[in-house]
């Protein structure tokens, strides 16, 4: 009895030990494993893990070109391009140019931006980059609605003259940097084409901002002398004690940031906003070049005669403002001008801002007490 108790207890021991070895075959845990529990193994926790796709930026729109031929031949545009908008300048103004293109991708598709621009190139190393000499090839060489001039990120640096070099600030280091943005507008007045001088935005670095300041005040003097739109983008990147600010309001409304973590360059976001400040300013130069569907600009109504209405008054655009009518080619443009279309009535109100005489009985007459009727 005893000897058959116990070999059915081996037999038993047998046939369990061998459903355990093939369990642990086919099962990727040990014997300890199904005890406790599997171990910990960082490597399969990670490869079983699903991937989560990660958020992408939204691809850059609008196209910049190195010429207007190149604008001109590219199949993907929506139109052939009418106007040409060429930037000028440095790493800033690279950045300018591409916010430039964003803003005119959808909305004006007849408007090309062109690029000439280096990165570390400026108006105080000529010996690196001469922007005379450039300048000089765009006139030539280079079809232009518009100039938009980036330049002085990098002149915050000696400038020389012979053997001697001039610092920053001093007198004679203005005298020269004055005179050499003098000569680099007057060569792009050469195409009789619209200028726009950008000023330098706010930096970081308190000291470089402050140059930047400097700068400004300069490009800004210059800019006037040479009967040149001086556009000013200090107020769009600084917060609400006038100091430098990496974040602000963007285009679309909302809180984002303007400058990358050298506290100098742009974000996406930060070059459209840079781009907005000569953006309004090319619009109102294009559209004031648009007939109006009513009476041609120029057109001569003739003397009006004493007491007889004409059929048609001029034609007024709102878009318009003083003084940017056409320009011809050879004219010589007059920013101070009052624009040819405008009556004597309409220029008192309109430009003079002389208020129009009240008209008795009219619900805008507010005079008292009311004048005697004789």
């Amino acid at each position: 009895m005893t000897r058959a108790v116990l070999y059915l207890l081996f037999v038993f021991v047998a046939v369990s030990f061998a459903a355990t070895h093939q369990a642990q075959a086919q099962s990727p845990f040990s014997l300890f494993d199904r005890l406790f529990g599997p171990r910990w193994q960082p490597e399969d926790r990670f490869e079983r893990r699903d991937e989560q796709p990660r958020e992408r930026e939204d691809p850059t729109v609008g196209t910049v070109y190195n010429s207007a031929d190149a604008a001109d031949n590219d199949a993907k545009r929506p139109e052939k391009p009418q106007e040409y908008v060429v930037v000028i300048g440095d790493t800033m103004a690279d950045q300018l140019a591409q916010g430039l293109a964003e803003a005119f991708f959808s909305e004006h598709p007849e408007v090309a931006v062109v690029k000439k621009v280096r990165a570390s190139s400026g108006l105080v190393r000529n010996d690196f980059f001469d922007w005379l000499k450039e300048a000089s090839n765009i006139v030539s060489n280079e079809r232009a609605s518009a100039f938009v001039v980036m330049l002085g990120s990098n002149d915050r640096q000696p400038l020389r003259e012979g053997t001697n070099a001039f610092e920053i600030r001093s007198d004679r280091w203005r005298e020269l940097y004055a005179k050499r943005i003098d000569d680099f507008l007057a060569k792009l007045k050469e195409k009789n084409t619209p200028i726009y001088m950008i000023g330098m935005p706010p930096v970081s670095v308190q000291r470089a901002s402050g140059d930047m300041q400097y700068i400004n005040e300069i490009l800004r003097e210059r800019a006037a002398r040479a009967n040149v739109r001086y556009v000013d983008v200090w107020e769009g990147f600084i917060d609400e004690q006038g100091q430098f600010s990496s974040s602000g309001a963007a285009m679309d409304g909302q809180l984002r940031r303007l400058r990358i973590a050298d506290g100098v360059h742009f974000t996406r976001s930060g070059s459209r906003k840079l781009a907005h400040f000569v953006e309004r300013d090319l619009l109102r130069l294009f559209d004031s070049r648009v007939r109006s569907p009513y009476l041609p600009y120029g057109l001569d109504q003739g003397p009006l005669t004493s007491g007889e209405k004409p059929a048609v008054g001029p034609v007024i655009p709102l878009t318009t403002p003083v003084g940017q009518g056409r320009i011809l080619e050879g004219e010589k443009q007059n920013v101070n001008s009052t624009p040819n279309f405008l009556d004597p009535n309409t220029k008192k109100t309109l430009v003079e801002g002389v208020p129009l005489a009240p008209v008795d009985g009219r619900a805008d007459d507010f005079r008292w007490p009311r004048p005697q009727k004789n």
